[in-house]
């Protein structure tokens, strides 16, 4: 602790020689004036260092005891601050950087979104960008309050949005909303018809009225359920009731069978490098970019377009700074055969994909699957047979209005 506080204050080690030099360590003892580090070179010499402020008594004392003094170094925060009066540029910069770091940092440098998961960050940063909160905008001059409610108006995806400005970074905490199911209108009639052909396994109406019974065989396009009711009279009654139109509703399982293809050339474009590239750079700093680049022409013919953007990082966060990597490489096709095996695997893996996916959209299963492949016309041709067993009840609009209706 000691040595921190002669560090700060400043120290001189002198150089002491005489007859009697003890005579001056006497001195300093009677005045009560510190010093440390003391080494006796010889008889008549020594070393020691004392406080920079003690420097002129010192002298005072040397001259009592008929004793010379050398400065040999001088050190300390305070002798730096001495040497720094006649450096006034250096001062004078130091200032004027000082000055500008403590402007700089009230602009915001960074904008971090947190609490998203499916809506993209890119997204809202746009959002943001436009109710003017992006990298380069005025911390204190940002309402983050009302930011944030402007931005939320322009994504409905969001239920909550807030902005805190921390410095030069701006923290965005948002929350998404949570999708409503789709209400049922009953004061629009429908009917739910059939969107594949199939075998009724089991049907139910909700609403409406069931056309088709478990077992009969169904066509795309048919009225599975309809949204008309006859209203029956009475026994013996001579009044014609009429029909009510409902909004029909209903669940339709049914077996299908689904016929998906897909075809490729036998024949495939094989990229050959020339070696020829060309290379162009980019700068984006904060909201501007800058190109600087020998030419700006590109190669003729075909090319491929590589592009490699590095971020600037500094304690382990992103920077609005980037440079960006441009490479055009040069090439040529030339056609040859494919492999006949793996590319009908490659269909057949395309087709169970988007078999799966029809099967999920329609909440049914895949019993059993079969695959032709043929070649036919220069291309290959993989059809996939599948039998499933799904909902294809679908509801269509019909034309009228509910209600009781006369005949």
């Amino acid at each position: 602790m000691k040595k921190l506080i002669n560090l700060l204050r400043g120290y001189v080690e002198i150089l002491v020689t005489g007859a009697f030099p003890e005579r001056l360590l006497n001195l300093c003892a009677q005045n009560r004036l510190q010093f440390w580090k003391l080494c006796w070179l010889d008889e008549t010499s020594f070393t020691f260092r004392v406080a920079l402020q003690d420097r002129k008594r010192l002298d005072e004392l040397a001259q009592r005891s008929m004793c010379e003094l050398s400065e040999r170094k001088r050190r300390g925060a305070a002798v730096v601050a001495a040497g720094m009066r006649r450096r006034w540029g250096f001062l004078l910069g130091l200032g004027l950087c000082l000055l500008a770091v403590s402007y700089l940092s009230r602009f915001v440098l960074v904008v971090e979104v947190t609490g998203n998961e499916t809506v993209p960050t890119a997204v809202i940063l746009s959002q943001l960008q436009r109710v003017g909160v992006r990298p380069g905008a005025y911390g204190p001059g940002v309402r983050e309050r009302e930011a944030a409610n402007a931005a939320l108006m322009g994504l409905p995806e969001l239920s909550y949005m807030a902005i805190n400005i921390y410095g030069t970074r701006a923290e965005v905490v948002v929350r998404e909303a949570e999708k409503t199911p789709e209400l049922l209108r009953e004061d629009v009639p429908c009917d739910v018809v059939a969107a594949a052909d199939g075998i009724i396994e089991e049907i139910h109406a909700d609403t409406g009225r069931a056309v088709f019974a478990d077992g009969d065989i169904v066509r795309r396009g048919e009225v599975l359920i309809s949204g008309e009711i006859d209203l029956k009279e009475p026994e013996g009654g001579t009044v014609d009731l009429g029909y009510l139109v409902v909004h029909a509703a209903g669940t339709v399982t049914a077996r299908t069978w689904r016929t998906l293809e897909e075809s490729v050339p036998l024949t495939a474009g094989v990229k050959e490098y020339t070696g020829a590239e060309h290379k162009q750079y980019g700068l984006r700093l904060l909201w501007f970019d800058v190109d600087f680049f020998e030419n700006s022409s590109i190669l003729g013919g075909r090319y491929d377009k590589i592009a490699q953007t590095r971020k600037l990082t500094l304690f382990d966060r992103t920077m609005p700074a980037a440079l960006t990597t441009v490479t055009y490489r040069e090439y040529t096709v030339r056609e040859e055969p494919i492999d006949q095996d793996e590319a009908a695997a490659r269909l057949e893996r395309v087709l169970m994909v988007r078999l799966e996916e029809l099967m999920a959209a329609r909440q049914g299963e895949v019993l059993h699957t079969d695959v032709v492949t043929r070649i036919d016309g220069g291309r290959l041709t993989v059809t996939l047979l599948a039998e499933c067993r799904e909902e294809i009840g679908r509801t269509v609009e019909r034309e009228g209005q509910v209600g009781l209706k006369k005949r």
